[in-house]
């Protein structure tokens, strides 16, 4: 069985919080295409594996995106480039960059943070009605 990593060795990652705006409604995987493609074509295969870019949330027209401390600034001048997406207009502007998920979120994506057991209480409802609903 294989340890975990200590904290010094680990590669640390900071969170882009970031606004699409597009006149249509984007799906994440569609989200991660374009991403993908901005990166490739600004940075090459290297450099966009190289900042291992996971997105962690998106819900139009906002978003985080999780990638390594040292990109920064290659993948926000990526993300910033992007000027079309299927023949249509698309602005991406980022909202900010910070050290954890919860800070993006209530500062730059304005979702305030709930407590673990509060999100389990509220799901095992949702699926309690789920279950009522469908009998």
């Amino acid at each position: 069985m294989l340890k975990t990593l200590p904290p010094t060795i680990r590669e640390k990652k900071r969170y882009i919080s970031f606004k699409i705006i597009y006149n249509n409604e984007l799906s994440g995987g569609e989200v991660v295409n374009l991403i993908r493609s901005s990166l490739i074509n600004y940075y090459g295969v290297w450099g966009s594996s190289k900042c291992n870019p996971w997105l962690i949330d998106y819900t139009h027209p906002k978003g985080l995106l999780r990638i390594t401390r040292e990109e920064v600034d290659f993948v926000k001048s990526a993300l910033i480039s992007i000027n079309e997406y299927k023949k249509n207009p698309i602005n991406i502007i980022i909202l900010g960059v910070s050290g954890t998920i919860k800070k993006s979120r209530e500062k730059f994506l304005k979702v305030p943070h709930e407590k673990y057991y509060k999100v389990i209480q509220r799901r095992k409802k949702e699926n309690s009605y789920k279950n009522r609903l469908r009998k």
